[in-house]
């Protein structure tokens, strides 16, 4: 199991007023529940941009051009530099990261100390690399908008962190290891012909480039069109909901809405069954349907088929004895032979008795009358069409009308936008599903064809590397593995689920609110998302079940814990935030403290921290904190510990500066 704490953090220069917030306990072990409060305007935001930046390290500064890392520079003041750092308990090692603004370069740089001392860069022990990243940070340190993107595949990948956080990874890399394991094998024995071996070799490894090429170019395009169509779908959304704010117009359009699609339903269903009447050539023309009549009538007159078939004849010439009694001898078996040639088979007569029946059935008593029915229904049609077209009409004009509204045009001409993008994404994405083989492989677009003809190469080279045995276990292997990953994600992801919709269930009892699955983000049952408080719910029941569930303990640090749900739900919350995980840090206004705060410090058996953090400038308030003890006074504001002024405090917001 792994293990980490936020001890603490200090920022000097930055945006924020400089402030020192230690989350530990006297015995240096950390508070397991801390509230910050901290009025909008202070910092909140910089402050937890700053701590995802520490504990991911290089690789989320590192995106940062330099106008972006100018804008954490305090305003108002000429400071050229600044500097952010986070003390950490990782498992039992304390290890602190420290991040340098450069402002007048547009830079930063990392330093690190653990052990021995301080290091340039960025370098938490090697286990926990995999958790201190920007993609896997995103889930334990957030913002509002986590909960929001958890259920959005256009930000976050709920699966991607289930299975970095459960190790389900880790199978993928043992099958591509087992992979290379039979590559460096087949590099490091020789062919009979030296010759023949590196020609394959090359041909396998051309391959293989090119597969990884195509996979990533469609993932490319993939992406693009999942975020593409979730684009799409919130615009839908917002278009049709902009047309459905003014009531009388609502009405009108959804009358007219629902009018046309039951046009459109009947119309298709007519013409599915005008389309099954016209593949009739009697109901097409009054000659096909007279020739039909007149096979019939033919038939009828030469009396075919005849009642006896020629099977009768070749079973009596088997006999000893004549339907008549008479003894059949060999020349009169051989005269009923011959002459059962002049019968039909019993398969003919069947043919013919279900043609005669058939012609009868469709054609009828008219050669006329098929077409007359043909020509009733295809009327039918167009005037459902006609209707259709009319309603189709009116239901556009009613948006145009909608669309003098520049909400309603913007979305208009955003989904039209949207739809072209997908259009030409789908045309791209087609390609690699091409199966012609007779391409290339330069020119070959089609990942099966190129997978083909990969097993081929790989085939060959192992014949001519004599490892035939050690593919075929290679293959097994990787086929095992690959199925292990899959079953192991789908049985974690199912469970997590469960007792993620049980959590919900308790914190909200009415609202039938239930994730669905994992795919890439969370999916709702028959619905896209909730209310912003039932967002946030989801997300907590989500989060705890995962960090519950896992065997590595992870720090929750969270802004805004409660609010945007209502006062009903926040006490559900606040019993629900001690079982989180071991450490849970919240920022908060003081608006948030109702319904929240009282049934968190009953919840928590430990005991909660409160930290009231703000900038100096109202000279009575800042003469009243010098008065409490354990105040902390920096440059340009306060750290004051204690529930006391956290109660009390009533400041809002106030000015940056």
């Amino acid at each position: 199991m792994t293990s980490m704490r936020i001890l603490g953090w200090k920022s000097e220069g930055l945006r924020c007023p400089d402030h020192a917030i230690d989350c530990t306990k006297d015995d240096g072990s950390p508070h397991e529940v801390t509230l910050i409060q901290m009025p909008n305007g202070t910092g909140k935001t910089t402050t937890l941009e700053l701590l995802r930046a520490a504990v991911s390290g290089a690789a989320e500064a590192e995106s940062w051009d330099g106008s972006k890392i100018r804008t954490f520079q305090k305003k108002g003041m000429n400071r050229s530099h600044g500097e952010f750092e986070v003390r950490l308990l990782l498992n039992s090692s304390r290890v602190t990261v420290i991040m340098s603004f450069d402002f007048e370069n547009g830079r930063v740089a990392y330093r690190t100390t653990r052990g021995d001392g301080q290091v340039d860069g960025f370098d938490p022990p090697v286990e926990f690399l995999r958790y201190m990243n920007p993609n896997f940070v995103n889930f334990f340190i957030f913002d509002g908008e986590l909960a929001h993107n958890l259920l959005d595949r256009e930000h976050v990948h709920a699966e991607a962190v289930v299975e970095n956080l459960f190790q389900i990874n880790a199978l993928r890399t043992v099958a591509s290891k087992v992979g290379e394991y039979w590559s460096s094998r087949t590099r490091n024995v020789s062919a009979t012909e030296e010759r023949g071996l590196t020609r394959r070799q090359n041909k396998l490894r051309n391959l293989e480039d090119r597969l990884s090429f195509l996979t990533r170019e469609r993932s490319v395009l993939l992406q693009e069109q999942v975020e593409k169509s979730a684009q799409l779908a919130k615009y839908q959304a917002r278009y049709e909901n902009e047309i459905k704010k003014q009531k009388e117009r609502a009405q009108r359009f959804d009358e007219a809405k629902s009018k046309a699609d039951a046009l459109k339903g009947r119309a298709r269903e007519e013409a599915l069954e005008v389309l099954d009447m016209m593949r009739d050539p009697h109901a097409l023309h009054p000659v096909f349907a007279q020739a039909l009549y007149d096979l019939k009538v033919g038939l009828d007159r030469v009396k075919l088929p005849e009642t006896a078939a020629r099977e009768f004849f070749k079973e009596l010439a088997e006999e000893d004895e004549c339907v008549c009694a008479r003894p059949i001898d060999d020349d009169v078996r051989a005269i009923i032979l011959e002459r059962s040639e002049q019968y039909l088979g019993s398969d003919d007569v069947s043919l013919l008795n279900a043609m005669k029946v058939s012609i009868g059935d469709a054609v009828g008593v008219s050669a006329f009358q098929p077409e007359r029915v043909l020509d009733s229904r295809l009327r039918v049609l167009e005037e459902i069409v006609a209707l259709r077209r009319d309603a189709d009409n009116e239901l556009e004009e009613l948006r145009l009308e909608a669309e003098m509204d520049p909400q309603v045009k913007q979305a208009r001409d955003e989904i039209e936008r949207l739809e072209a993008i997908l259009g030409k994404l789908e045309t791209a994405l087609a390609k690699f599903e091409n199966v012609d083989d007779k391409l290339p492989d330069d020119r070959t677009f089609g990942i099966a064809v190129i997978e083909k003809r990969i097993s081929e190469a790989e085939t060959k080279l192992a014949e001519a590397t004599q490892t035939m045995e050690l593919k075929a276990k290679r293959d097994i292997l990787i086929d095992i593995v690959t199925r292990a990953h899959a079953r192991a994600k789908d049985l974690i992801t199912t469970e997590l689920v469960n007792q993620a919709n049980s959590r919900i269930t308790d914190l909200m009892p009415n609202n039938r609110l239930a994730i669905d699955r994992i795919d890439q983000c969370l999916v709702l049952e028959g619905q896209e998302g909730g209310s912003v408080g039932e967002t946030l719910s989801i997300a907590y029941a989500f989060l705890s079940t995962l960090f519950h569930r896992s065997d590595q303990e992870i720090p929750f640090v969270v802004d805004s814990p409660a609010g945007p749900i209502d006062l009903a739900v926040r006490p559900e919350i606040a019993k629900l935030v001690p079982k989180l995980t071991g450490q849970f840090i919240a920022f908060t206004i003081s608006s948030e403290r109702a319904g929240f705060v009282s049934p968190l410090m009953l919840a928590s058996q430990s005991g909660v921290q409160f930290l009231t953090v703000f900038r100096q400038g109202d000279q009575g308030l800042d003469r009243v904190v010098r008065t409490f003890p354990g105040h902390e006074e920096t440059s340009d504001g306060f750290v004051v510990p204690g529930d006391i002024f956290f109660s009390d405090f009533q400041l809002e917001t106030e000015e940056a500066s």
